[in-house]
């Protein structure tokens, strides 16, 4: 379907929002079904989900994609039924149909139309396993409904739990609740095709709660000569009519709006006089509604009024400097008053505008671990493997920017845990374990940082094995051997498959959480026991609260994040061990760095140094390094921009900022400088 209009372009827009929280729940549903094949609230929320992915899919001309929520409708209707079983083989089917359906929904969010899909394969795999083939006829799936049948020659409705919730949802919705009763012609030879016509067009301008006969599973043909359907909408009875029931062969049409004693009485009869309260009182005007407290925006929105905030927050610090400079100078009291006061409100407005501006930036960390049960799940199966799948913390919130990069290091990660670290069945028993493996997935915040675990109780890192392949002497401690396994190309498996072998997984790790997100991620690992990958992720990218220092007359940030603390060091507790330059503290050795002589070249006047300076003592996983600044200026939170690399060639700078006065500030990469150090100094570079 070609949408050409601004209207069509909304509604394609809507279309594909409301289509990814449907299959993120259908997802989610069908995972939980797959675990309690019996649970009804899954059974009928995939019901009900696949029911508005088929609707809405046909209301935009997706002929393919409303094919297959349709089917799988079905599939679901016959279930809750009792008619269809819920076998492997059934379930397999149904994921792959919702593959399909995720595949269609990523082609038409590009601009292309579903009709180069192949939707036969899937829909006749779930008919022949669900029993839905039209030449079984009306044996199996289709012998459903005779008590169904028998109660429309009474024109009555069986209304059951999935019904009632419909009811309920649509009268909070301020629809009117409609019975239509279709007689059709004796005259026409098939009368199902022809009350089919008046279904579908109902089902497209409303919400069909229930038919009888039932439409989905055609029964006897002779059954359909009255068809009653209850349905819901805004429309009023003359637009039903007109819209859905134009319809030749039909003898006789008529629509009843069900009143407050329609649905008590129809409630009561079923299921007693406490449900019929209950949906009175939804009807009354008195009952309360929740309105919805959340809008979908572009996350290319968001960021345009962050940049603005972020120009706000320089235009802040650039009033507090002339605040500050009209201070200093006499007389003009009121004036210095003013701007007082005018900083001050900035200064709150700014503040409280950061902060409402950074809560938009900030998702739970759920949008991410979601997919991750349907990932083990698949691989697991693959695999041969007992899986299960333990995930904690997804309320944690982290920037949404971090999310989108965090992606591929973890799923690397599980696929690794699934196809290295845990054992098969058979390897589990060997070793005394049980039969089924365990990953537990979990997220925390931690100060200024968010802590991701990824844990298994598999086999360990093998670190002789790492040691030998990478040919590493054997003084060199296990922790460093195991950094190993980051490095481009290594991989300890001797067999490539479409899962490892490639060695290209965890450098993916290394190079996205280290360079990309500026993390750091540890492994811990207990041979035949367990492994564990700690991830440690800042808040943000995009603020970052920074110590500002002065350095051979220029301005510098360290992220507070990356300081233990700032120390007075004397000249006479400097001293040389193995040509370096290390600091006597607390009774330890610190290697220090003077950091002029690295950001602008050794200074001619080495030997006349002073005899006090300030130090900031900064720890990274690889251990402490004191660095040596002519000035600790103060603390600020930096709107972090890009560098170049023109600027930045030997990589000593995360980022650049702006300060107050209109200065550029480079922020330093601790990291780097750390692994510098540690890798033959700075001279080597």
């Amino acid at each position: 379907m070609t949408f050409s209009g601004l209207d069509e372009q909304k509604l394609l827009r809507a279309f594909l929002e409301e289509s990814e929280e449907l299959l993120e729940k259908l997802n989610d549903n069908l995972l939980q079904l797959e675990r309690d094949t019996s649970n009804p609230d899954s059974i009928n929320e995939i019901f009900r989900l696949t029911h508005s992915l088929k609707s809405e899919s046909a209301l935009l001309g997706f002929v393919r994609l409303s094919g297959i929520a349709h089917r799988l409708e079905d599939v679901f209707d016959g279930i809750r039924s009792g008619t269809v079983s819920l076998s492997r083989p059934l379930m397999d089917a149904i994921f792959s149909a919702s593959d399909l359906i995720h595949e269609i929904i990523a082609r038409i969010s590009i601009g292309k139309s579903d009709e180069e899909i192949d939707s036969q394969s899937v829909i006749r795999e779930l008919k022949q396993l669900a029993g839905l083939a039209p030449e079984i006829g009306t044996e199996g799936y289709g012998a459903a409904a005779p008590d169904r049948s028998e109660r429309a020659d009474e024109g009555g409705l069986v209304l059951g739990d999935f019904e009632y919730s419909q009811i309920m949802e649509a009268l909070e919705r301020g629809e009117k609740i409609y019975e239509l009763t279709v007689m059709v012609s004796e005259e026409v030879e098939l009368k199902y095709p022809r009350a089919y016509l008046v279904f579908n067009n109902l089902e497209m301008i409303a919400n069909v709660i229930q038919t009888v006969p039932n439409m989905t599973v055609p029964q006897e043909d002779q059954l359909y000569r009255q068809l009653v359907v209850l349905l819901s909408s805004e429309l009023d009875e003359e637009e039903i009519y007109s819209k859905a029931c134009s319809v030749d062969l039909i003898e006789r049409l008529e629509l009843e709006v069900w009143d407050k004693t329609s649905i008590q009485d129809a409630v009561s009869a079923s299921r007693g006089e406490e449900t019929a309260r209950a949906v009175a009182a939804a009807q009354t005007p008195s009952a309360s509604r929740i309105e919805g407290t959340s809008i979908r925006v572009g996350t290319n929105k968001l960021n345009e009024i962050w940049q603005l905030v972020g120009e706000l927050t320089i235009f802040k610090a650039q009033l507090s400097q002339l605040h500050d400079n009209v201070a200093r100078q006499k007389g003009n009291e009121s004036i210095k008053g003013e701007v007082e006061r005018a900083s001050d409100h900035l200064e709150r407005i700014t503040t409280e505008m950061q902060q409402a501006i950074m809560g938009t930036r900030m998702v739970p960390i759920a949008v991410l671990f979601n997919k991750f049960p349907r990932l083990v799940r698949d691989l697991s199966r693959k695999l041969g493997k007992n899986v299960d799948l333990e995930i904690h913390g997804k309320e944690t919130e982290i920037d949404r920017t971090i999310v989108e990069v965090l992606s591929d290091p973890l799923t690397h990660i599980i696929r690794n845990s699934l196809d290295h670290g845990l054992e098969g069945p058979e390897d589990r028993r060997a070793a005394e374990k049980e039969e089924v493996g365990h990953i537990m997935i979990s997220a925390h915040q931690q100060g200024g940082q968010v802590v991701i675990e990824i844990a298994d109780d598999g086999r360990g890192l093998d670190v002789d094995k790492i040691r030998q392949k990478a040919g590493i002497a054997s003084e060199v401690s296990d922790e460093e051997v195991i950094q190993t396994i980051f490095s481009p190309g290594f991989s300890t498996k001797e067999d490539v498959t479409d899962l490892s072998g490639r060695g290209v997984g965890m450098d993916i790790v290394a190079t996205r959480i280290r360079e990309e997100l500026k993390g750091e991620v540890e492994v811990r690992s207990e041979p035949g026991e367990s492994t564990l990958i700690r991830i440690l992720l800042p808040l943000t990218l995009t603020i970052l609260h920074s110590l500002v220092i002065s350095c051979a007359g220029y301005y510098y940030a360290i992220p507070v994040q990356d300081i233990d603390e700032t120390v007075r060091v004397l000249e006479e507790e400097i001293f040389k061990n193995k040509g370096s330059e290390v600091y006597s503290y607390e009774g330890n050795e610190m290697p220090l760095l003077r950091l002029d002589s690295v950001l602008i070249g050794p200074s001619e006047d080495q030997q006349n140094r002073r005899r006090e300076h300030n130090g900031v003592v900064v720890e990274q996983r690889r251990g402490r390094v004191c660095l040596l600044v002519d000035e600790l200026v103060e603390e600020e939170d930096l709107v972090i921009k890009p560098i170049s690399e023109l600027l930045n060639h030997r990589r000593l700078f995360s980022g650049v900022s702006v300060l107050g006065d209109g200065k550029i500030i480079f922020i330093l990469d601790t990291a780097r400088i750390m692994e510098i150090i540690e890798t033959g100094g700075f001279d080597a570079i």
